[in-house]
This record gives structure tokens, sequence and C-alpha cells, in this order.
């Protein structure tokens, strides 16, 4: 320790550097496994917390460029670099759970509670600010965790051996903080141990109905109100796919800039916040969540393409096309005075607006970052072409058409 028992600042920035990289690591493994928990409750809660990772990673590098460090991912440690990679490799949700939330994030949270002992505070007012910002979401999260984690902890025995692997890690590398004393790295686990990501099929519990698109007809807005409602929150409930898919597209994107990966885990997290909306409205309609069949397919096709074309597809094609249809249901539930559904659909009109702009943003950067010679113009074209052949859901297509209409 330094002069006074406190940190220096180059030690501070070392500190910083080490949270931000292992929060951002956090948001990568969370988006990579969303798809693959079949749990429902943790598909809600992860979901968030990629967006809340995202959020105290950018506050730190916010603080850590205001201390003239540009490259916050330059020289960090092999056996950090190596434990974020390590997170990717758990097998099932309780591995997840024990090693992201009960290892690193606990470490993260008890950090920032005890970095304004550290440093200097009459000094570093702004990087204790951070933690401060950055503290009631990490406790929050480990709330949720440690409750969680005792639900489904015995239905996936052996989790310890990895938990105490990616903990041997973080020790070996002197803590969370690094200033702790360093050491050996521990044995990896023995046996088989495959990489799961990209999860090419999303999980659900196996007692849910799957989608049949073969019966999906949309009742009429006007001579039906009931029963378009009903239909249309079923649709908004399996939005989760869409989070799903981008959860696998950020994991899939790490040569992005991090302006992009920051923008992707919000509009993750909004299409949970569409799900949600579709599970509070189909609740008070009448249904329980595992009541509605899960549209599966649209995750399961979209991962066919690469991650580059489901990002083209979801932010240029398909939300665009959806717009309309907003639109009019928006129109139609005012009329009849359906204030909350007509809430509900406002604020995801509000959403798609910015995931619109945001396809605008990176499509190109994508195109050009993963070597692709179209045009946002055309991969648009082309990718639309092929929903129109693959999507299993009639409403993409019917949407897709009103689009095109008169063209």
């Amino acid at each position: 320790m330094s002069t006074g028992s406190r940190i220096t600042i180059e030690q501070n920035t070392d500190i910083l550097k080490r949270y931000a990289f292992l929060e951002r690591a956090c948001m990568r493994t969370l988006a990579g496994w969303l798809p693959g928990a079949p749990e429902w409750d943790a598909k809600n809660e992860i979901g968030l917390h990629i967006w809340e990772s995202a959020q105290s990673a950018d506050q730190l590098y916010g603080r850590l460029r205001e201390l003239r460090v540009y490259q916050p991912e330059r020289n960090l440690s092999p056996a950090l670099v190596r434990l974020a990679q390590e997170l990717d490799y758990a097998q099932n949700t309780a591995e997840l759970m024990a090693t992201v939330y009960l290892v690193v994030k606990k470490a993260l949270r008890d950090a920032y509670y005890q970095h304004p002992e550290a440093t200097w505070i009459d000094f570093d007012r702004p990087t204790v600010n951070v933690a401060e910002r950055n503290l009631p979401a990490a406790e929050r999260q480990m709330t949720w965790a440690e409750a969680f984690f005792q639900t489904i902890a015995d239905s996936y025995p052996g989790w310890q051996a990895w938990r105490d692997y990616i903990a041997g890690l973080l020790e070996a590398d002197g803590g969370i903080t690094g200033l702790g004393e360093k050491g050996p790295l521990p044995e990896r686990p023995t046996g088989a141990r495959a990489l799961l990501l990209p999860w090419k099929e999303c999980q659900r519990d196996k007692s849910w109905p799957i989608f049949d698109p073969s019966v999906d007809a949309e009742p009429d807005r006007k001579a039906e109100p009931e029963a378009h409602r009903l239909w249309r929150f079923k649709h908004y409930l399996n939005e989760m796919t869409a989070a799903e898919t981008l959860g696998s597209i950020l994991w899939m994107t790490p040569e992005m800039p991090w302006e992009y990966q920051y923008n992707v885990s919000r509009h993750l997290w909004d299409e949970v916040r569409h799900s949600q909306l579709g599970q509070v409205r189909v609740k008070q309609l009448g249904l329980q969540y595992s009541d509605v069949p899960q549209v599966v397919q649209i995750y399961n096709v979209m991962m066919t393409l690469p991650a580059v074309e489901q990002y083209a597809l979801l932010t240029t094609v398909i939300e665009p096309n959806g717009m309309p249809e907003k639109a009019a249901n928006r129109e139609h539930w005012e009329s009849i005075h359906d204030d909350i559904s007509a809430a509900a659909v406002s604020y995801d009109w509000s959403d798609e607006n910015f995931h619109i702009r945001w396809g605008k943003k990176w499509t190109p950067v994508l195109l050009e970052t993963y070597g692709y010679k179209e045009t946002p113009e055309e991969i648009a074209a082309r990718t639309e072409a092929w929903m129109m052949e693959h999507t299993p859901v009639k409403m993409q297509k019917k949407m897709a058409a009103e689009a095109h209409k008169g063209e």
C-alpha cells in the first residue's frame, strides 16, 4: 500500500481498469447465456443486469478517461483475461450464477463499498461517486442472485467445482483489486467442458407449450377487439426471443466498439421490457406465462445467420416494418379507452425508434468490420427476402408486405 495507507493514483487507475473489465466480462457472458438459461425468472433479471453491467462499466470508463487512461484494456493481467474467458464455459444456469454472481459480482459489490476508504477521498471524489453510483445495482443483483440460486442449485449437481475454480483464478491474481498476494493459478476441473456459446437454440422449461405457426390466426382488431388484444400481447411476451437474439449478437461481435456494445445491451434490455409488458397484460387478461406458446423458432432460425446479418435484419427490416402496426394499435386502443394497452405500445414505439436509429448507425460499421461488401440497403433487401421465406411468424410477413405496398 502507499503512504498513509491509501492507494496511489497509479494503483487507483489499475484497480478501476479491473473493475471495468470485469463488469464488461459479466455483461458479455450474461448476454451470451441469456438464451441458454431455461428459467424464465432468470431471463427477466439477467436482461436487466446486462444493461446495468454496461452502465457500470461505462461509468468506470468515463472516470478512467478523466484520469488520462484511454485504453483501459491494455496491460491487464493474463490471469484476469483468462478468468473472463473462462466465465463463458459454464455448463448450466447454476454454474453461471455461482461464478458470474456469487464470485465476480459479489467481489465487485464489496469493492464498490470499500473503495472510498482505499482512495484519497478528499482528492478523488469523482471516483468515490462512481463507486457509490455502481453500488446500488450491485447490491440489488446480489440480493436477487443469492435468493434465486437457492431455488436451482439442487437441480444442477456439481456446480461447486467450477465456482471454486473461478474463485481461485481471481484469488491467484490478487483478488478483485489485484493488490492481494499473488499465487499459482488453480487447475481447471477435469472432464469435458464444451463452449456452449453461442446457443443455437434458445432454452425454455420443458413443460411450456411451443408455438405452432399453422394455427396462429390474427383476430380482426375492430371486429374482435378482446381476442386481438390477447393475441397481440401473447406475441409481446415472446419478444424475449428478440432479447435472446441480441444477447448472442453481442457475444459474437466483441471486435465492435464499446459504444456499440453499450447500445446493444440497452436494446437487449428494452426487448426484455417489451416481453414484460406482454407478461403483465396476459396475466391481467387471465393467462399465466406458462400458458403462452413460446415462439422459440424465431431465435432458432435467426441463429442460422451470421451475427451481422441478424443485426441488420432486426434493426433495418423487422423493427421499421413494425412501426405502422404499433401506431394503428395505439390509435385503436385509445379509441376504445384501453389506456393500459395504449400506454404499453406507446413505450414500445418510443424504444423502437432508438433501435432503428442504432441500426442505421451500426449496420455500416458491422459491415465494414466483418468484411461485407454489401451496402446497408443491399443487406436489408437480402435479409428481408430471407425472412419472408424462413420466418415462422405470419405477422412479420404481413408487416413486410404492408411496408412495401405501392412500391
